[in-house]
C-alpha cells in the first residue's frame, strides 16, 4: 500500500513542470528584485535554446522592441535638456520594457518545447496554491476579528469591514486588485477547460477579494460569453457566479454596493444621496426587545444599559468613599466597554497617515498655493480621478499636437518608472540621487494622484488613481505605441484564435484590466496571460509555431 502510494505521488509530481512552477512563483512575486533574479537565473538555464530565428516568429515581441524603439527616438529628440537622472529614469524604463521581452520569449520557448498537457497540470497547480493562500489568509482575519464575516466588522477602528479583500494577498504578495485578476484568469480557464470546481473555487477567491474593478470588467465579459461564446453548461455556470456575486454584496459585504453607487453617481456628476437614517432615542432604545433590534442597535443597547449601571454604581460609592471621584478610580478595567463606540470608530493605520503626511509635504512643497488653486477650478474633482486622466490625457495633446504620433518620452507623462522616479515610494523604493519629475507629469498625472492620496482614506480607491496601460502608452509613446499594442499584441492573439477557447475571453479580461494599473511594468498578470495564451494557440495549431 505504501508503495502503491509512493508511486502515484511520482507519477502526479512527474505531471507537472517543476521549473516552470518555480519560475511562476518568483517572476509573479511582488518584489521586483526577485523578478529580476527569476528571469536571470531561468535565462541562464535555457540559454541554449534561443534562437534568434525564433525571436523573429514571435510578432508579439513586435511590441515590446516597437517601444523600445520610441523610447530611443523620444530620447534622442530630447537631447538637449538631457541629464543624469532623466537618463537613467528613461534607461530604467526601457529595461522594463526589454524584460517584458525576455521573459515573454522565455514563455514561447517553454510551451514550444513542452509537453501541453504538463504545461495545463503546472497551471493548474499555480492557480490552486493562489486561491489556498487567499482562503488562509481569510482564516487569519476571521480568527483575528472572532467575527465569521469580517466584512461587516467593524471593531478594530474598521482595519476590515469594507477594506478586508485589502490584507488578503495569493501567492505572489502582490496588491489586492492583482490577487484579483489572477483569480479572473482561473475562473475562465477552469471554466472553458471544463473543469467546473476549480472554476467554482476561483470565483469564491475573487469573492473574497471584494474587488469591484475585477468584478465589473469580469461582468462584461460575463455578458458576452453568455451571448455568444459559451455551451449550456458555461451560461449555467455564468448565471451562477452571477447570483453568487449579487448574494455576496447584498448580504455577505453590502457596504460595497454603496462603494459601487457612489463611484456611479460620480461618473454622472450626480450627488448620492442615501435614504434618511432613523435614530431611536435611547430611551427607546433601551426598552425595545433585542428581537427588533439591528446588531448595533442592541450593542448601543447593552452599552448604554452598563454606562447606567456604573453611574449607580458611582452615586452609591460617592457616598461611601468621598475622596472617589471617578468611575475609572474604581473599575480600571472594566470602564473601557464605556468608551466602547472608540473600537468601532473608523481611524486611519499609522502607516496610511505617514503616507498622507508625506504626499501632503510634496504636494506643498512642489506646487505653489497659486498652482493649486487654478489645478483644483480646472478640473471637477467630484469626478473619478481616471476620469479626470482621460480628460487630461486630451488636452495634453491638444495643447501639444507634435507629441501625438510618439509621445512625450519613457517617465515624461505616466509609468510606473515615472512614479518611481519621484522618490515617493508610491511604486517601490528608487535611488534619491536620481530623482526625475518632468513637469507634464507634475501638473498632469501626479497631481491627480496625490489630490485625492493627500486626504482621507476613502479616497484611495482604484478610481481616483491614474494609472492605466492606456494612458502610459499614448501619453508616452504615442499614437505609434497604441497602433503597436493594438495591432502587434492583441491582434497577434486575435488572429490565431480560431475556435471557442478560454483565449478571447482572456483577451478581453485583460483589455479590461488594462484602464487600471501600469501591468507590463507591474511584471503579474500580463506574464500570466501571455502563458495562458501561448499554450492556447499551440493547442490550436499543432506541430506549428505561430507567426
Amino acid at each position: 500500500m505504501r508503495l502503491l502510494l509512493i508511486q502515484k505521488l511520482k507519477t502526479e509530481a512527474n505531471r507537472v513542470n517543476w521549473m516552470l512552477l518555480v519560475f511562476l512563483l518568483l517572476v509573479l512575486n511582488v518584489k521586483l528584485p526577485v523578478k529580476v533574479l527569476a528571469v536571470i537565473i531561468f535565462g541562464f538555464i535555457y540559454r541554449k535554446r534561443i534562437s534568434i530565428k525564433a525571436l523573429f516568429r514571435q510578432r508579439y515581441l513586435y511590441f515590446y522592441l516597437g517601444l523600445v524603439f520610441i523610447g530611443l527616438v523620444n530620447l534622442l529628440l530630447n537631447y538637449k535638456t538631457i541629464d543624469t537622472a532623466y537618463l537613467a529614469t528613461t534607461a530604467v524604463g526601457l529595461s522594463f520594457w526589454m524584460m517584458c521581452a525576455v521573459i515573454a520569449n522565455h514563455l514561447y520557448t517553454v510551451v514550444q518545447k513542452e509537453d501541453a498537457e504538463k504545461i495545463h497540470h503546472t497551471i493548474a497547480l499555480f492557480f490552486i496554491l493562489h486561491f489556498s493562500a487567499i482562503y488562509f489568509n481569510l482564516l487569519q482575519i476571521i480568527i483575528e476579528t472572532g467575527s465569521i464575516n469580517p466584512y461587516r466588522y467593524k471593531g478594530l477602528n474598521q482595519k476590515y469591514y469594507i477594506s478586508t479583500g485589502d490584507f488578503i494577498t495569493g501567492i505572489t504578495f502582490d496588491s489586492p486588485v492583482t490577487t484579483a485578476f489572477i483569480c479572473t484568469f482561473g475562473l475562465l480557464y477552469f471554466l472553458y477547460r471544463k473543469q467546473y470546481l476549480l472554476s467554482l473555487a476561483a470565483m469564491a477567491a475573487l469573492l473574497i477579494m471584494a474587488s469591484n474593478f475585477a468584478n465589473l470588467i469580469l461582468a462584461g465579459v460575463f455578458i458576452f460569453a453568455f451571448l455568444f461564446y459559451s455551451n449550456r453548461v458555461q451560461k449555467s455556470f455564468i448565471i451562477l457566479y452571477g447570483v453568487m456575486l449579487v448574494v455576496f454584496m447584498g448580504k455577505v459585504s453590502p457596504q460595497n454596493n454603496e462603494h459601487v453607487g457612489r463611484i456611479l453617481y460620480q461618473v454622472i456628476d450626480k450627488p448620492y444621496d442615501l435614504p434618511p437614517v432613523i435614530e431611536m432615542p435611547v430611551d427607546q432604545l433601551k426598552k425595545e426587545p433585542d428581537s427588533v433590534l439591528n446588531h448595533e442597535q442592541r450593542r448601543k443597547k447593552y452599552a448604554q444599559n452598563y454606562i447606567d449601571s456604573l453611574s449607580t454604581i458611582k452615586s452609591g460609592m460617592v457616598n461611601i468613599l468621598p475622596h472617589v471621584d471617578s468611575v475609572e478610580a474604581i473599575f480600571p478595567d472594566t470602564v473601557k466597554i464605556i468608551n466602547e463606540d472608540t473600537f468601532y470608530q473608523f481611524h486611519e493605520s499609522p502607516f496610511v497617515e505617514n503616507k498622507i503626511n508625506r504626499y501632503t509635504i510634496f504636494l506643498n512643497h512642489m506646487y505653489p498655493a497659486k498652482i493649486q488653486d487654478s489645478l483644483n477650478k480646472l478640473y471637477n474633482w467630484k469626478l473619478p480621478g481616471k476620469w479626470i486622466a482621460a480628460t487630461q490625457l486630451l488636452s495634453f495633446f491638444k495643447n501639444n499636437p507634435a507629441l501625438i504620433l510618439l509621445g512625450n518620452g519613457t517617465g515624461n507623462y505616466a509609468s510606473r518608472i515615472a512614479f518611481k522616479a519621484t522618490c515617493l515610494n508610491i511604486a517601490g523604493r528608487y535611488p534619491e540621487q536620481f530623482k526625475y519629475v518632468n513637469p507634464d507629469f507634475l501638473y498632469n498625472q501626479l497631481f491627480i494622484f496625490l489630490y485625492y492620496h493627500s486626504k482621507q482614506q476613502s479616497l484611495h480607491a482604484a478610481t481616483n488613481t491614474p494609472d492605466a496601460v492606456y494612458y502610459q502608452i499614448a501619453g508616452e509613446y504615442g499614437l505609434a505605441g497604441l497602433l503597436l499594442l493594438f495591432v502587434f499584441y492583441f491582434g497577434y492573439f486575435i488572429r490565431n484564435i480560431r475556435r471557442v477557447s478560454y483565449g478571447l475571453p482572456l483577451i478581453f479580461m485583460l483589455a479590461g484590466a488594462f484602464f487600471a494599473e501600469f501591468w507590463f511594468e507591474q511584471f503579474s498578470i500580463v506574464i500570466l496571460f501571455e502563458l495562458l495564451l501561448l499554450l492556447n494557440l499551440k493547442e490550436m495549431h499543432p506541430g506549428e509555431q505561430q507567426s
